[in-house]
């Protein structure tokens, strides 16, 4: 190994977790021979291969990525406004230090909220969610905010989106956890959305500046969505779903898992349904988590429900999950496609005559649309936006 130099303590955490690779837990059973990450670095490729734990790919990413490129990494982030925390800080959230692979770096955007202190809930669930599953996830998203807890979320489209929504529209503060770098070209439709997150709440990732999303990357980062809350809500989840892997990660580490009651004929709520069964209690709405936590937290229950999705009346919430704004860059066809459509399906000879588009053009418009993440498609050749 070459001369160490001195250099930002956060620069060992980055080269720890790049060699390691994100997710790894075997951290932990370095500290339990190391007293340090420099202790460890300094015993050099045989003293890592007498440990016999590691697997050569790994120390061959100890040997190739150096401490100079670590702290190169950790100026540029903050370059881009991200700050980094590590374990070591104080700033860590300790409901994360206690799971077994706590992640050894966490690149943030915006103002961390204290986990800690703060009662803190995710809600997941499909990203191909239904009106109703949308309606539910920004009301609990609103209410749980307007009660004084933390909502967390993974920032996809569907369910993730709603809640977020509903905590932003709250005032509260919300948590996004990215499954990439916090400056990848992640739904770029819901990039005003995850600015809103960051002016009373964050933007977090264990992916470093430049990662893209890929679907390897989110079944790993939802162990942290479960790790920072005391509960995580499942609103809509099919029979095998990331949301599901969120909320096993949940009941691995300790935590409440709810779900939301939902449609028995519904393939989005084969997931929630399972989990009833299972025994998870039910969340028909924010009152029945809020009251979990009462005499824990100091929270501002609401008097009412806002919604049990035992009565919930279909669209009685459409204005409450519109898009915040038309996205930018879209061409002409699918702006005045964007325009007519509401979140109530239409059909095509619908929206034909509302944006004055003949049938192909616009359905390269909607096509379009369902790419930039704004737009579904429903049955009956219909189209709604999201």
């Amino acid at each position: 190994m070459g001369t160490v130099t001195k250099m930002d303590e956060r620069a060992w955490w980055i080269w720890l977790q790049h060699s390691l690779g994100i997710g790894a837990s075997k951290h932990q059973r370095i500290f339990e021979s190391y007293p340090s990450i420099e202790d460890f670095y300094r015993a050099g490729t045989e003293g890592w291969r007498l440990e016999g734990y590691f697997t050569e790919r790994e120390i061959l990413r100890m040997q190739n990525f150096s401490l100079e490129q670590a702290q190169a990494q950790l100026e540029y982030a903050e370059k881009l406004g991200q700050r980094i925390i590590t374990p070591d800080m104080k700033e860590y959230p300790q409901c994360l230090r206690e799971i077994h692979n706590y992640p050894c770096v966490l690149y943030i955007k915006g103002t961390l909220p204290s986990v800690d202190t703060l009662l803190s809930v995710s809600i997941v669930g499909t990203r191909k969610a239904t009106r109703s599953g949308c309606s539910v996830a920004h009301t609990m998203g609103y209410e749980l905010a307007k009660a004084g807890a933390v909502v967390v979320s993974g920032g996809a489209l569907g369910i993730d989106t709603q809640a977020h929504r509903g905590a932003v529209e709250a005032g509260g503060k919300s948590v996004c956890v990215l499954g990439c770098g916090i400056d990848a070209d992640y739904l770029l439709a819901n990039a005003q959305l995850r600015q809103a997150v960051t002016l009373d709440g964050a933007l977090i990732s264990e992916y470093p500046p430049g990662t893209q999303a890929m679907a390897s990357n989110f079944p790993i980062r939802n162990r942290i969505i479960s790790g920072l809350c005391d509960a995580t809500v499942v609103v809509e989840a099919a029979g095998k779903s990331g949301s599901l892997i969120t909320a096993n990660c949940a009941a691995d580490q300790g935590r409440d898992v709810f779900a939301v009651p939902g449609n028995v004929q519904s393939t989005v709520s084969k997931g929630t349904n399972q989990l009833l069964r299972d025994g998870c209690p039910p969340a028909t709405c924010a009152l029945d988590v809020l009251h979990y936590y009462e005499s824990k937290y100091e929270l501002n229950l609401p008097e009412e429900p806002g919604i049990n999705v035992e009565t919930a009346v279909p669209g009685a919430e459409c204005k409450q999950v519109q898009p915040l704004s038309m996205p930018k860059g879209l061409s002409p066809s699918a702006a005045k496609l964007y325009a007519a459509l509401t979140a109530e399906p239409k059909p095509i000879d619908e929206l034909c005559a509302a944006a004055g588009l003949q049938p192909a053009k616009l359905l390269a418009a909607a096509t379009e649309l369902e790419l930039r993440g704004v737009v579904q498609a429903c049955a009956g050749q219909r189209y709604a936006l999201i």
